[in-house]
């Protein structure tokens, strides 16, 4: 492979590990969301953080298409759930 090849190779792993990353973080704000009902104040939070992490995931997954990247969203899901 060139540098140029490498380094795309690099991005492209750092873009799905960031994209995995994501997914991972909405599983976990919806499950603070679950834990959190009793008290308001918790639940604004939850539902802060479950929005920034849907915003992130589709930020990122913009980035992959315009990459010409394709996810496999059950691959990912069951990576999370490992």
């Amino acid at each position: 492979m060139t540098q140029t090849s490498d380094t795309n190779h690099e991005n492209l792993e750092a873009l799905i590990a960031e994209i995995e990353k994501a997914c991972l973080e909405m599983y976990l704000s919806e499950r603070a969301f679950q834990w959190a009902q009793n008290d308001p104040e918790a639940v604004d939070l939850a539902i802060i953080r479950k929005q920034a992490a849907v915003e992130h995931f589709d930020f990122l997954i913009k980035q992959a298409k315009k990459t010409g990247l394709k996810l496999d969203k059950n691959q990912l899901i069951n990576k999370i759930l490992k």
